[in-house]
């Protein structure tokens, strides 16, 4: 069979790939699935929880399941589905990660869509959320010391109204599992001196006022696939005052939780946001969701609740906290799945 060009997002051509795919449909062969992920083996073996629940489900479903580095060649055009799952080295490679996401952006079956990783890979996207009507922690961005300074003065004079410490939490756009970043007093020379370590790196800052239930409590995230909200989950506080880590190092403390009314308004406001900037900008079809994200959530001094961030391409799900999170993901890839090679 004579190959085609590369099938787009809106327009599926016929490919020789395609057509060993329905040949292997015919022949009832497993449906193939590869997750992203990274070649840190510190991090696969100690960081992710998902991993071997995700190895179990997808095996019991009869769905062959490969994790599969993104920095190690692979025919990613042989897999029903990949989806980019824990791709956490991806700071400090980030030029070659959105290479290597350039050479995979054509494949219909890339999930979430690679327009969406790119925009989603900097913090700065909260602004547009903001803008469309979602409830977002406060946010300042800065790309000299002049403008840290700035937002630093800022804080300090805002925070001086409230009844709380006057506390704020300096980290880089682009960054995972809290690297970089610290809660300091907002006249701490801690907080700028951080602030003009992630500027010498070549990164931007972002300020925020440290969240009072966060130091108490943590951080609400609701976990969802397909646009339905699977699970919900508290993670426990990580950052101390003065740039340290509770306890000494990164560990997430996580527990099930049930979402409030609030919770679950300000996650789905996200989720429809996200999907109609998606549309508008052609990255999905009309009325699609995205495959899968998580929203975490944190409580403001006035009880309301905020968006604190919208993962949307590497965030552990802690499917451990929900025993039927696993099915559900799992079920939600086969749609996807079948709905990509139906559209071929």
């Amino acid at each position: 069979m004579k190959s085609m060009v590369p099938p787009s997002r809106s327009g599926f051509a016929i490919t020789a790939t395609a057509a060993v795919r329905c040949a292997r449909r015919f022949y009832a062969d497993p449906m193939r699935v590869a997750f992203v992920t990274t070649d840190d083996l510190d991090a696969l073996g100690t960081e992710d929880v998902d991993r071997p629940i995700n190895e179990a489900a997808f095996a019991a479903a009869g769905i062959d399941l490969h994790h599969r580095p993104w920095t190690q060649p692979a025919n990613w055009e042989d897999y029903d589905l990949v989806v980019i799952r824990s791709p956490w080295d991806y700071p400090e490679r980030t030029p070659a990660f959105l290479a290597w996401l350039a050479s995979v952006e054509h494949l219909p079956t890339l999930m979430n869509p690679a327009p969406i990783i790119r925009w989603n890979l900097d913090k700065r996207y909260l602004t547009e959320l903001g803008d469309a009507g979602v409830s977002v922690v406060p946010t300042g961005y800065a790309t000299s010391l002049h403008e840290v300074d700035e937002l630093l003065a800022d804080e300090a004079n805002h925070l001086a109204l409230r009844d709380t410490p006057a506390e704020v939490v300096v980290k880089p756009t682009i960054s995972v599992g809290s690297r970089n970043t610290g809660r300091f007093a907002v006249e701490d020379p801690a907080a700028r001196a951080l602030a003009e370590t992630i500027l010498d790196s070549g990164g931007t800052v972002m300020i925020q006022p440290a969240i009072a239930s966060v130091s108490r409590r943590g951080e609400v995230a609701a976990v969802v696939f397909d646009g339905a909200i699977s699970h919900g989950l508290v993670k426990g506080p990580i950052l101390d005052v003065g740039g340290r880590l509770l306890g000494g190092g990164y560990q997430e403390a996580v527990s099930a939780t049930e979402l409030s009314a609030g919770h679950r308004d300000v996650a789905l406001r996200a989720v429809e946001e996200v999907r109609a900037l998606a549309e508008q900008r052609g990255w999905v079809a009309p009325g699609e969701h995205l495959l899968y994200g998580r929203y975490d959530l944190v409580q403001l001094d006035d009880g309301s609740q905020a968006l604190l961030e919208a993962e949307l391409f590497e965030p552990s799900f802690f499917l451990q906290v929900d025993p039927g999170a696993p099915e559900r993901l799992v079920q939600a890839v086969r749609r996807r799945a079948l709905q990509v090679a139906g559209q071929r």
